[in-house]
């Protein structure tokens, strides 16, 4: 005689998958049912149920048993470790940045994700600024074009160099990139670092420009203004 199929529960009466029941070597008909399987084959189990053998029959009962969940005031994740129901509060959906749970869902939060934003652009303009300050500039205080390193050292030796009132060899850039120290009568050293200033202000304008733009779309909730708002967009 054959082996049968029987079904296999744990400890709490949940089917967990099938197995084999042996024939008796001793007895005819009879079957040698492994401990914790019954005969009878349980139900299709659909998602987010399980088949309990209650002892005469079997039951599909709620189950997320292993599954994640998160809490709808926080967004904080939890792992489910027992049959049932999901607790109160809690979801399977989890939630994006920055979102609150709404009428269901989970839904962006406006006020907090247009501050975020808020302050991520501003973030933004000011290293575009601060890049833009320090990343040299260029002069044709010589008669041909040369490059003037704006590091923070840098507009300190320039600032300096032109308060002497002198003659100076003074370091710029070819446009090959060939550094070098160039004779520099004081009326060029002064008219290199008021280009530097003016184009230093002209760049803190334009991001004080940019920010009260931003200050504006954040008073409106605005997230597209937000995002409209870029150094880029201000050169064109």
């Amino acid at each position: 005689m054959q082996s049968k199929i029987v079904y296999q529960t744990d400890h709490l009466g949940i089917y967990t998958g099938q197995t084999y029941a042996d024939p008796s070597p001793l007895e005819q008909n009879v079957w040698l049912i492994p401990r914790g399987c019954v005969e009878v084959a349980p139900p299709a189990v659909p998602e987010f149920k399980a088949a309990h053998w209650d002892g005469r029959r079997w039951q599909l009962i709620d189950s997320y048993l292993g599954l994640t969940a998160y809490n709808t005031k926080t967004g904080e994740p939890t792992s489910i470790d027992r049959l049932g129901q999901l607790p109160a509060g809690y979801t399977l959906d989890p939630p994006g940045p920055g979102q609150v749970w709404q009428d269901g869902q989970w839904v962006d939060d406006i006020p907090a994700t247009v501050e975020r934003r808020y302050q991520e652009r501003l973030q933004e303009i000011d290293a575009t600024c601060s890049q833009q300050i320090t990343g040299g500039f260029w002069s044709q205080v010589l008669g041909d074009r040369y490059c003037y390193s704006t590091s923070l050292d840098d507009q300190v030796n320039l600032s300096g160099a032109a308060a002497l009132g002198v003659n100076l060899t003074y370091p710029c850039a070819d446009q090959a990139g060939a550094k070098a120290y160039r004779l520099h009568t004081a009326a060029q050293l002064r008219q290199v670092a008021d280009d530097f200033t003016r184009m230093k202000l002209q760049l803190l304008q334009q991001a004080y420009s940019l920010k009260e733009r931003l200050q504006q779309a954040r008073d409106a909730r605005d997230l597209a203004g937000l995002e409209a708002v870029t150094w880029e967009a201000a050169l064109i």
